[in-house]
């Protein structure tokens, strides 16, 4: 009796390694929230002071936070605002997601900043750093280029 008992154990015990070892193989890993990380860590810099030129993190310009920030999140993009606007896709503002980038024609120059909704973006602004503002806001309201996903 002693000798099946084992065997019965060893086949479950076999069985079980076997399938749990399947399960994990069924689905695939889940995808990491690249979105919600750009976005965190863009909102993690609030506060940091403009630097002209700045690529971080001491300071940025607005073109050298969205570098780092992507960067963080092992996305390389060009630190400038003009090879920016070409990267991904153009979206529509109805379509925007948390990290799209949003452009701007501000004093004849343009600007860029991360979107972390549909509303709201941040970005480094010469007067007060990184900071979160509003799309429709008035300084910003009539500025708004367009929008672009490179995730």
């Amino acid at each position: 009796m002693p000798h099946h008992y084992l065997r019965y154990v060893t086949v479950i015990l076999t069985l079980s390694a076997f399938f749990s070892g399947c399960v994990g193989l069924r689905g695939k890993p889940p995808a990491p929230d690249i979105r919600g990380e750009v976005v965190k860590t863009a909102l993690g810099l609030r506060g940091t002071a403009y630097k002209k030129n700045g690529k971080g993190p001491e300071g940025f310009d607005c073109s050298g936070f969205v570098y780092y920030v992507y960067k963080k999140s092992n996305i390389i993009l060009s630190p400038s605002t003009h090879e920016l606007i070409r990267s991904g896709q153009k979206i529509s503002a109805g379509k925007v997601q948390p990290g799209d980038l949003v452009f701007f024609t501000a004093h004849k120059m343009c600007h860029v900043g991360i979107m972390i909704n549909q509303e709201e973006f941040i970005h480094s602004s010469t007067r007060k750093g990184v900071t979160i503002d509003r799309l429709d806001a008035p300084y910003w309201k009539n500025k708004a280029v367009h929008f672009r996903s490179v995730l």
